[in-house]
């Protein structure tokens, strides 16, 4: 009984979290998913609590490489990267029929008031993908892409907020409009290209 039983866990998590919430699922429905008794998994975590930190985190680690892969690729310029991203996503919720998979979007609200630990693991991946995305904006101001006097970080900061949101309406609405218009207004209007 190792990191296998441990990732299986996790896994098991992650599925059931995005099915039914945090709140929804119980942790007998989770280990009986994982087929993992009760004792083994008091192994790895001391409560569903600590099991939810590691799921977002295991979550974050996924995203972020996606993110870091995608705004670092030498074939395209700086903003193209960061626009493709996001075009990436879009394509990619339209070809699940607009059903919400990512994890860390699902559960902020859920979350934020009621554990500080869960909150905490959010906030943590959605600074690491604000630093990604502050470098590659910086690359973008240096290439002369984007108008310089932008602060990178605030900018970064605004571009997370406001994809979250529309994922969040995406939900809401059942339509992939609000990315539609999170995409014009982001690439098309705040960050027209400079000349």
């Amino acid at each position: 009984m190792g990191n296998e039983t441990k990732n299986e866990i996790i896994e098991a998590g992650r599925k059931a979290m995005i099915a039914k919430s945090y709140n929804g699922v119980g942790l007998n429905e989770i280990l009986t998913d994982a087929g993992v008794p009760k004792g083994s998994f008091y192994h790895f975590f001391k409560s569903k609590e600590e099991l939810g930190v590691a799921v977002i985190e295991a979550s974050v680690v996924e995203n972020t490489e996606k993110l870091r892969q995608a705004l670092t690729d030498p074939k395209l310029s700086p903003l193209n990267r960061l626009e493709q991203y996001f075009i990436w996503a879009r394509d990619d919720i339209n070809s699940r029929e607009l059903r919400q998979e990512c994890l860390i979007c699902k559960l902020a609200l859920e979350l934020s008031s009621l554990s500080e630990p869960l909150r905490l693991a959010v906030r943590q991946g959605w600074d690491q993908w604000r630093v990604i995305m502050t470098d590659c904006l910086r690359e973008a101001q240096q290439a002369g892409e984007i108008d310089s006097s932008h602060d990178p970080e605030a900018l970064a900061e605004f571009i997370v907020y406001s994809f979250e949101g529309a994922m969040i309406r995406v939900q809401v609405d059942n339509h992939i409009r609000p990315v539609n218009q999170f995409l014009h207004f982001v690439f098309q209007v705040l960050l027209k290209q400079a000349g």
